[in-house]
């Protein structure tokens, strides 16, 4: 009886590791491929020629692109360490402000209005302020070229940090 019991308990585990293996975490990874994809500097600007510039001083930068199922033109993005923070810079061809998607899901703490002089526009810069971590967010819209772009941080403390400066770093050559 015992043998039987045995041979039942060990059957029924085997069976379920079989069961556990047929489907699991693959197929859900291949129902949910990442959206972004990377590309090098040259192919972002073909994809968003009014791109900004990543600020002197900028490492580990990667490049990277999604394309949006409608057609519409592709979200760029760069992320890039400096001064020992990592930022994401992102741009789209989006004809409309208010189409932008920034990423970013915070409730915000703070929101300010202000101007990015190099670029010569108006921006929008949030702040949320958490236990152990702060996010900046600088978004901004060129009505004549059409572009939306945003700049983004998040640390354990960006307490006397400008994000400003950064964003006016990134202004193209006129």
């Amino acid at each position: 009886m015992k043998k039987t019991m045995i041979v039942l308990v060990v059957a029924m585990l085997a069976l379920g590791l079989a069961l556990s293996a047929c489907g699991g975490a693959e197929e859900n990874q291949e129902g949910m491929p990442n959206p972004w994809h990377d590309v090098s500097e040259a192919e972002a600007l073909e994809r968003c020629p009014q791109s900004f510039v990543l600020p002197e001083g900028a490492e580990n930068v990667n490049w990277s692109a999604m394309e949006s199922a409608d057609g519409a033109a592709a979200l760029v993005q760069a992320d890039f360490d400096l001064d020992g923070n990592s930022f994401t810079a992102r741009e789209q061809i989006t004809g409309d402000e208010a189409a932008w998607q920034d990423g970013m899901y915070y409730e915000w703490t703070y929101t300010d209005e202000g101007e990015l002089t190099a670029w010569g526009l108006p921006c929008t810069t949030y702040r949320y302020v958490g236990e152990n971590e702060y996010a900046d967010l600088c978004e901004w819209f060129d009505p004549e070229t059409g572009v939306s772009y945003s700049l983004s941080v998040a640390a354990e403390d960006l307490d006397g940090f400008d994000i400003l400066a950064i964003a006016e770093a990134m202004a193209p050559a006129k």
